[in-house]
């Protein structure tokens, strides 16, 4: 009878295996997915103290109900588009990446609140790498779940769609732990970040372009020649990720027609044709290296520091996603900053609920809590934070939110429609 072979050890094993070099892209991928030791894959706890990084659904209930009010309306504008002889397996809404489950318990609390008659006609699917994320995300639904929504996993797209017709598929800050190819436009000729095992260590080093990431370049921009490459980058570094386009084919085969909804930080990047139309923030940032770790809440610049033990990402490439996208069928129909995504949703309202509650507590006065209450109630009856202090908090993260210079302009909100 054969052997199995040793399972690897670390990362360095893995490549090891692979030759001894991969290009950086690649290390991402083994370092974010490895099946036993990618961070994604071994990690149960992603947020708060005991994790590396915050989202919006884990800090702004608003976020969560606005977006949920997002993704309804695109379900019922699919499922009204949506004739009876195509009905075939029962619809659903694919998340790509849960997290901790914030995402998918407001989702699913709004349809329980707002939208019951759902129940039984729509499910909610996570695609989740990670054994211990899916039980942490099933924790967090345990109790919709009892109310008979239908929800389901798989590790990857195809097995997350399986039984199902996906009408809606929404990832929040799925894009940016895609693998990307740093590409160095220097002295004439490109190079490729790679990674490489040397005295059982990971170092990188700087290598020959690889053919996924010539394909890439030359269908982005065109062409191949440094001296034209150049004038798109700030600091000589391109950051490519074919993985959108292997993304959006995947996405067009399991959903023959819905939306695509993305929420990350990034930009449309310069350097691209522009197609369709134009949303007022095309190219108002350069290219640049933006590759980095977080590990306890703080940026890490050493990419291959913690190999599978700390998060990895890069800025997402709009201009890139809407290419692969139109591709595929994909029309992008609103791409807009996340401050004005919120703005439209009615974020100063709650804003200003918010700052009411948490003024309430500032005295002891009844006139005065009297007061605030009338205005909490009149400005946003959504408004949920009881708790003075949570009230304030929640107030905090809504500005930061709605800052276009801080988060609400870093975030951008992307809805692509396949008909």
């Amino acid at each position: 009878m054969a052997l199995r072979p040793p399972a690897p050890l670390s990362i360095a094993d893995v490549i090891a295996a692979e030759g001894g070099q991969v290009t950086f892209a690649r290390f991402m991928e083994i370092a974010l997915t490895h099946p036993t030791l990618g961070y994604y894959s071994r990690a149960d706890r992603l947020l708060w103290h005991g994790g590396d990084f915050s989202t919006a659904p884990a800090i702004s209930p608003f976020f969560n109900r606005t977006l949920a009010r997002l993704v309804t309306e695109l379900v019922d504008a699919s499922l009204a588009a949506t004739t009876t002889a195509t009905t075939i397996d029962k619809p659903s809404v694919v998340e790509l990446g849960g997290g901790e489950g914030h995402l998918a318990e407001a989702v699913l609390r709004y349809w329980h609140g707002e939208r019951p008659e759902l129940r039984g006609k729509i499910g909610y699917r996570i695609l989740e790498v990670g054994a211990g994320l899916q039980r942490r995300q099933a924790a967090a639904v345990e109790e919709l779940a009892a109310a008979g929504w239908a929800i389901g996993w798989g590790a990857d797209l195809e097995e997350a769609c399986a039984g199902t017709r996906p009408v809606v598929i929404v990832g929040n800050e799925f894009l940016d732990a895609m693998p990307v190819h740093a590409v160095a436009v220097d002295d004439d000729r490109l190079r490729e970040a790679c990674v490489q095992m040397t005295n059982a260590s990971l170092v990188q080093t700087w290598g020959e372009l690889s053919p996924a990431a010539a394909a890439e370049i030359e269908l982005l921009f065109g062409t191949l020649d440094p001296r034209r490459l150049e004038a798109f980058t700030e600091d000589g570094i391109l950051e490519i990720s074919p993985g959108l386009g292997a993304l959006t084919r995947q996405v067009a085969a399991v959903m023959p027609s819905g939306s695509l909804v993305n929420i990350d930080y990034g930009g449309w990047f310069p350097g691209l044709a522009q197609v369709g139309e134009r949303w007022g923030l095309e190219g108002r940032t350069g290219r640049r290296g933006t590759v980095r770790g977080y590990f306890k809440h703080q940026i890490v610049l050493d990419p291959l520091a913690r190999a599978g033990r700390q998060d990895l990402t890069a800025d997402v490439d709009f201009a890139a996603l809407d290419m692969h996208g139109r591709q595929e069928g994909l029309e992008t129909v609103l791409f807009t900053t996340l401050a004005a995504f919120l703005r439209g949703g009615g974020a100063e309202g709650e804003l200003r609920a918010l700052r009411a509650a948490a003024a309430a507590a500032a005295t002891s006065s009844t006139e005065t809590t009297a007061t605030a209450a009338t205005a909490l109630d009149a400005a946003a009856p959504a408004a949920t934070a009881a708790d003075p202090l949570e009230a304030d908090r929640q107030a905090t993260v809504l500005q930061n939110l709605l800052d276009e210079r801080d988060l609400g302009g870093a975030f951008k909100l992307m809805v692509q429609v396949k008909e």
